[in-house]
This record gives C-alpha cells, sequence and structure tokens, in this order.
C-alpha cells in the first residue's frame, strides 16, 4: 500500500500539474475585452491561447486499475461550455480515465481573465464570444498534446458539450487524421462561429429530443434551431464555413442552418458523421437528472433550458459514446 500510494502521487505530479517552464503561455487577461454587442455582450482582442500551465490545466492517467490501451494512452481533449469548466467535464474525464484514457481539461474563460459560471458568460455573452475564446485554447491544446509524449498521439478524442460541441465540432474540420480518430458533440448550437463545410474525422453528433436551453420558446429545440445569421460571427482562426457568408455583416436577416440541416449536408457529401437524438433528454445529459425551467432576462427576453435525462437514458447515452470510441480506436 506504502508503495502504491507513492506511485499514484508521483502520477498526480507528472500528469497533473508539472510542465516544463518553457512549455508554459503566460496571457495577460487584460488583453480580453468586453464590450457590448446589441442585447449581448461580446469579447474582442487577441484572447488566450491554451497555457499547459495554467491553474485550470489537467492532463490526468488513466485509472490505476483501468484496461491498459497500449503503452501509452490514448486521450481525450474536453471542451468545455458556454458557463466554463465544471462537474459535467470532470465527470467525464472521470469516465474517459476508467476506461483506459488520459484527459486533458481546461478553462479557456479563466485563461482570458473571467469568471466561470457567472451571470456574464451564462446569460449575457454571445456564443460567438464564448465559442472563440474556447476554441482558440482548444485548438492550441490539439497543437501542444500531439507533441506530448505522454500520450498516444495518434489516437486522440475530441469531446465538447453546448458551445463546447460547437467548438469540437470545429475541430473535426481542422486536425489531423493521422492524429485524431473521432470527435464527439453534444448539444452544439449552430449559433456562434458556426459549422465547417467539411470534417476530416469521424464525428458523433448527440441531442437531446427536449433540449430548449437557450431557446426563445419553450419548443425551441437546439437540434432544429437556425437563428438569422446576424448572430453569428465569422471566426478565420476556425475551418471555413457557413459563417463566411451568414453573419453579422453578411446577410445578417437570413437563416443559417440548423444543426439537423448541416448534418444532413455532410451526410450527403459521404463524411463518417453520426446524428443520435436521445428523446426525452435535455442539455447536458451524461451526468445529471432531467430538470427544465425558464428565466426572463433583462429587455423582456425568455431563457429556456432543460438539463440532464432519466437515468436509463445516461445509461445508454454512455455506452453510446464509449461504443464509437471504442470504434476509432
Amino acid at each position: 500500500m506504502k508503495y502504491l500510494k507513492s506511485f499514484l502521487l508521483c502520477s498526480f505530479f507528472l500528469w497533473g500539474t508539472a510542465w516544463a517552464q518553457a512549455d508554459c503561455s503566460p496571457f495577460n487577461p487584460e488583453n480580453t475585452k468586453i464590450v457590448d454587442r446589441g442585447p449581448v455582450k461580446t469579447v474582442t482582442g487577441p484572447l488566450a491561447d491554451f497555457d499547459p500551465c495554467h491553474k485550470s490545466v489537467r492532463l490526468d492517467t488513466p485509472s490505476f486499475f483501468a484496461k491498459k490501451r497500449g503503452d501509452k494512452p490514448p486521450l481525450v481533449i474536453i471542451a468545455h461550455g458556454g458557463g466554463g469548466l465544471g462537474a459535467y467535464e470532470r465527470e467525464f474525464a472521470k469516465l474517459m480515465n476508467q476506461q483506459g484514457f488520459a484527459t486533458l481539461i481546461f478553462d479557456a474563460f479563466e485563461m482570458n481573465g473571467l469568471v466561470p459560471q457567472s451571470d456574464l458568460l451564462v446569460y449575457f455573452m454571445s456564443n460567438g464570444g464564448r465559442q472563440r475564446m474556447i476554441y482558440k485554447a482548444t485548438l492550441g491544446a490539439y497543437q501542444w498534446a500531439i507533441k506530448n509524449e505522454k500520450i498516444d498521439a495518434s489516437k486522440i478524442f475530441i469531446q465538447g458539450l453546448s458551445n463546447g460541441a460547437a467548438v469540437a465540432i470545429n475541430m473535426a474540420g481542422a486536425v489531423d487524421a493521422a492524429n485524431v480518430r473521432g470527435v464527439v458533440a453534444e448539444g452544439g448550437p449552430s449559433a456562434g462561429i458556426g459549422f465547417p463545410d467539411d470534417i476530416k474525422v469521424p464525428l458523433l453528433l448527440i441531442y437531446g429530443g427536449g433540449d430548449n436551453y437557450g431557446g426563445l420558446q419553450q419548443d425551441d429545440w437546439m437540434h432544429l434551431r437556425g437563428m438569422p445569421c446576424s448572430y453569428n460571427e465569422n471566426y478565420r482562426l476556425a475551418p471555413a464555413g457557413f459563417t463566411q457568408t451568414c453573419n453579422r455583416l453578411a446577410n445578417p436577416t437570413e437563416p443559417m442552418p440548423s444543426p439537423q440541416k448541416w448534418y444532413e449536408g455532410i451526410k450527403a457529401k459521404g463524411h463518417d458523421i453520426r446524428l443520435e437524438l436521445i428523446e426525452g433528454g435535455g442539455h447536458g445529459m451524461m451526468f445529471a437528472d432531467f430538470s427544465s425551467s425558464s428565466r426572463q432576462l433583462a429587455g423582456g427576453r425568455m431563457f429556456y433550458r432543460s438539463q440532464g435525462a432519466s437515468a436509463d437514458a445516461r445509461q445508454k447515452l454512455q455506452r453510446l459514446v464509449l461504443e464509437f470510441i471504442e470504434s476509432k480506436l
């Protein structure tokens, strides 16, 4: 037991926190400026790069008794949602660690000097603002991970929830298939930085049939939601997608493709893409019981949200994700 404790303690320092100073990418959070854009806010400035030395970053080893998947473990990079790094991301990391995968989590908002789970981020920041911060950090995390000798850089997966799912979908159009085996995206809105014109790796899309998170009406379902193009920002760091001609400056009153519509277009091109609709599920289904609520924001705008799913649905969803990832190893 003494030696086991010493091994686990050593693993914590090797995997969890300690990196060479040369790897660090310090950033002055004051460079990220918050500005008003109509009824919402967004961010301007250079935005933070991924910093492996940031306090929110954890690269965790597979659990001690988990299945060994080679001399070096595969890695799952987890892109957080619009509130920042939270319980969902930590639970997903734990699930993957138990299955023999290393995981990389981080908080892009903290790297930019913002407070996770604040009303600013959850209710008042535009999807475009959130997604640009998350995307830049996730892209940097991927570029850092493929050079990391602790993991199998030929077996990387990317997973994201909500705004993190929109980022993960864009990553599917940006990564090299020699490194990334697949992407899992749960509850990704098409509003923000949009979705890419093509993908380079297999993509599993997951939506709750009852997911109305952020909707203006109670039946404003996420997978069918196609907002006006004015809700989009064309982000040049992301792969080419529909926001090139559908953004707040180009065709602002036209509707953007819904996630369902975009999926159908990518599927028709012959790409390896799959959409699973979980009946009765809300937003962030995998680890929480189903609940629904609404809130009236300033200006009279309603904010509907349903979250979680039944225990049976959660178990099925976890199996679905694990089977997809296993099939791509």
